[in-house]
Order: C-alpha cells, then structure tokens, then sequence
C-alpha cells in the first residue's frame, strides 16, 4: 500500500527533475570574435621538428566571458571535420591553467596531426549577466600558419 502511494509523485518529480538536468547540460558555441568579446588572449605554437608541437595559450583578460569556468581542449575526429563539424570528438580534455603575471596560462605537447585538429574552448554559465552555459572557439590550426610565417622571417 505505501508504494502504490507514493509511486505516482515519484514518477511526476522525476519527470521534472530529469529533463532540467539535461537542458543544463547544453552549450552554445559563441559566433561573435574576439574582439566582440573583449578577450585578450594569445596562442603560440613551438614546432619541435619531431612531429610533435607544444601549444601554449595565455588569456590575459577573459572579457564578456568572465569568469571562466574552464579551458578545454578538444580534438575534433576525421569523420567530425568531414560532416563539417557534427558528431562527437575524438578526445575533450579540462586544461589546467596557472596563474603566470596575471595571466592565465594553459600548456600542452601533443602529436602534430592532433593538434591542428584541435581547439581551445572557453567556456563560462555566466554570459553578460545571464545564466547559460556558452564558449568561444580557439582553432589551433590557425595559429601553425603564425608560427611558420615565424619561423620563415627569422631565416
């Protein structure tokens, strides 16, 4: 006789709570730039001529994004950057920053072919004031072109 009492009410709370758990989980790339963003940040890539690379990024103001809840770095998959960004990545990971004059800075050594699949996200649940959970899109590969221009003006 108790649970046939309380099993409706059980059933009515879950049908609540779960689905808002799972809309909390959902992200929304930012489409605006850097500079609409008011971030300042800067990304350096090291070519250590071994086919592996050293990616650093150094966020000296977050912005509209403040204050960031974490630095990820994903990876996107082949088949990702062939449907043109839909599906799942092949790895995501949580960076550590510290704290270097100021700045927050996150490091990370990794394959070449991997890192210009890759991509920095800044992600923060507070977006001008509102709670949502957004991030702004750093593509590595951007920066391997910087880096060889260079390397290119020191020869």
């Amino acid at each position: 006789m108790f649970a046939k009492r309380f099993r409706l009410p059980a059933i009515v709370v879950a049908a609540i709570v779960l689905p808002a758990g799972l809309a909390w989980a959902l992200e929304f790339q930012l489409g605006e730039t850097k500079e609409q963003l008011k971030l300042k940040y800067d990304v350096s890539v090291a070519d250590h001529g071994t086919g592996r690379v050293t990616v650093v990024l150094t966020i000296a103001d977050e912005g509209r994004l403040k204050p960031l809840n974490s630095v990820d770095l994903v990876i996107s998959s082949k088949e990702q950057i062939k449907n043109g960004g839909t599906g799942r990545p092949d790895f995501v990971l949580s960076m550590a920053t510290r704290e270097v004059n100021g700045k927050q800075v996150a490091r990370v050594h990794l394959i070449k072919d991997l890192a210009e699949r890759a991509e920095f996200q800044l992600k923060t649940s507070q977006f001008d004031g509102k709670l949502i959970m957004v991030y702004h899109v750093i593509p590595i590969s951007d920066h391997f072109k910087k880096a060889a221009q260079k390397a290119a003006a020191k020869k």
